[in-house]
């Protein structure tokens, strides 16, 4: 089972940044997921909202502003006891993990937001690592993943829900995607079964609340994506 660190270790570091998916390593995660969108002058940076308030001491959305004026932000800003950290590209993140035995997931943050060739310009850099048997491409726009797949059908989807699907597998399966990533309330064990006689792996993702991860260990998921990488090293431990 892959142990996703959610933005890095988000629990206990700057979320999406070069120190969460170090500090992630470190605690034994063998997976990184992270957000993508497009700054004002294309290039492809990481971090989750649209905007810039929450993270960063910035204002005003991603797309309105260049990467310079990406990189002058501090996005360690739910962390005042931690130094500055700064927005990473997508590229800088492959300099990173480019020789590391870990998995990558990289969500397309298109639900909201189209951002126009998004797709195309993550599969060139994916190419040019030749990083394409360690990435999964997940959104919640499943348009995306549909244009992804047109691209190259040998990179791996996954399917991001936070609802309650009617006929979840018939849906995964009819898309062609591999994977499924549940919110984890919205699976269960009969659920994941069916997935599996399907040979559709499934990611459950976890919201900021204090799970136990051990409830949904019988689910025999591929993977748990989670802001505490350390808590289910642990468990996979025992």
């Amino acid at each position: 089972m892959i142990n996703f660190a959610h933005r890095g270790f988000k629990g206990r570091y700057p979320e999406n940044t070069l120190l969460a998916f170090k500090k992630a390593i470190e605690v034994g995660a063998d997976g990184i997921e992270f957000d993508v969108h497009f700054s004002k002058d294309g290039e492809l940076v990481i971090i989750h909202d649209e905007t810039l308030e929450r993270t960063t001491d910035g204002q005003g959305l991603v797309k309105e502003k260049t990467l310079k004026e990406l990189k002058n932000l501090n996005a360690s800003k739910l962390y005042p006891e931690i130094k500055q950290q700064k927005i990473l590209t997508l590229r800088e993140y492959f300099d990173f993990a480019k020789d590391l035995d870990i998995m990558t997931n990289i969500e397309l943050k298109t639900s909201i937001i189209t951002y126009e060739g998004i797709e195309n310009e993550v599969y060139k850099l994916i190419k040019e690592y030749n990083l394409g048997e360690k990435i999964i491409v997940s959104s919640f726009n499943h348009n995306s993943l549909v244009r992804f797949k047109e691209l190259d059908s040998n990179i791996k989807c996954g399917v991001l829900e936070s609802s309650r699907l009617y006929k979840p597998r018939e849906y995964v399966k009819n898309l062609g995607m591999e994977y499924y990533h549940p919110l984890n309330f919205t699976i269960n064990k009969e659920l994941a079964e069916k997935f599996a006689e399907n040979n559709i792996g499934i990611n459950i993702w976890f919201g900021k609340s204090d799970y136990d991860y051990s409830e949904y260990l019988p689910c025999n998921p591929t993977g748990l994506i989670t802001d505490y990488p350390d808590r289910v090293k642990k468990l996979l431990s025992k």
